[in-house]
């Protein structure tokens, strides 16, 4: 077997073991709730048969060995059980909803890697003057906002006051300008910094050092020191785009944007465990699988770097 696919194997085998404990995790959780499950799903005015029938149902009368083994089975048979107040596949409300939540990372995502990466390299070329000093104030500024805050301000400057964006919803893409920017500037600003360290670190390299007394551009020097300053860079994006996919919570509550997490907020409401302990799941796979894929693209970035022997 080659040394990639060795790497892969190991990675994916890491990846199972890390789903099976947080399945583990969800299923502990479900029995640590107070008061019987089985009856806050089934509703406060559900009979003794209704509540014994949800129990039954759902398991909750196995012990927690048990109840794990048949999540897993079902999960082998494609199935993450069937949601408490749809009555339909967690899966298929999942697969509904997943479409605009990885719309809503990627455009965040996309709006911090790229005012976050010009906002760290004017500030790391500006050492000391008034750019680096208005990036790290953006900085600070942008890491300390509350989500929600940032989200309410911004309704009410363009949607109450000058009548520009739609208030929430998923209608147009005009309705996708403020989630974006509320999800993005918290990304905006770790990339940022980030940006920032690592390039005053290669800016004081040698070779850059060499590139400069060629009388080459500055700009060519600034983009040889980028390339091989951009694997911790890289390392941020995916984390935060995995983080955005998980933490976008608030951000679609406050846009009552359709995505999963607001499904997840309602789901939590509604103590409709099932499609919880779905949507957690997949938060988790999609989190793991974009390390992943982060790591894989370090040697695309930079054909040094080698993840494997």
């Amino acid at each position: 077997m080659s040394g990639f696919l060795t790497y892969l194997v190991r990675r994916l085998v890491a990846a199972v073991i890390t789903l099976l404990g947080v399945i583990l995790v969800m299923v502990l959780l479900v029995r640590a709730l107070p008061g019987d499950p089985a009856r806050i799903i089934a509703g406060l005015q559900a009979t003794p048969e209704q509540v014994e029938q949800v129990r039954l149902s759902m398991g909750l009368d196995q012990p927690v060995p048990v109840q794990y083994w048949r999540y897993l089975v079902n999960l082998a048979h494609g199935s993450l059980g069937t949601s408490a107040r749809f009555g339909t596949s967690v899966l298929s409300e999942i697969a509904h909803r997943l479409p605009y939540t990885i719309v809503l990372a990627v455009f965040g995502t996309l709006f911090g890697a790229i005012f976050g990466i010009a906002l760290g390299v004017l500030a790391a070329t500006h050492k000391g003057r008034w750019a680096d000093a208005f990036g790290s104030m953006l900085g600070v500024a942008g890491i300390s906002m509350p989500v929600y805050w940032l989200g309410i301000l911004l309704i009410v400057l363009f949607s109450v006051k000058l009548r520009l964006l739609p208030i929430g919803g998923a209608d147009t893409l005009s309705s996708l300008v403020m989630p974006t920017i509320t999800l993005g500037v918290f990304s905006m600003a770790v990339v940022s910094r980030m940006t920032r360290s690592t390039m005053l670190d290669t800016l004081d390299q040698d070779y850059v050092r060499t590139v400069r007394a060629k009388g080459v551009a500055e700009w060519v020097a600034v983009r040889h020191a980028l390339r091989n300053a951009f694997i911790p860079i890289l390392t941020v994006i995916g984390l935060q785009f995995g983080t955005l996919l998980g933490g976008a919570v608030l951000t679609e509550t406050v846009f009552s944007w359709p995505g999963i997490g607001q499904l997840l907020v309602q789901s939590i409401n509604n103590r409709d465990f099932p499609l919880v302990q779905g949507i957690v799941f997949v938060f988790a796979a999609m989190f793991i699988v974009l390390n992943i894929i982060t790591d894989l693209l370090y040697s695309v970035v930079d054909p040094r770097v080698r993840l494997y022997r």
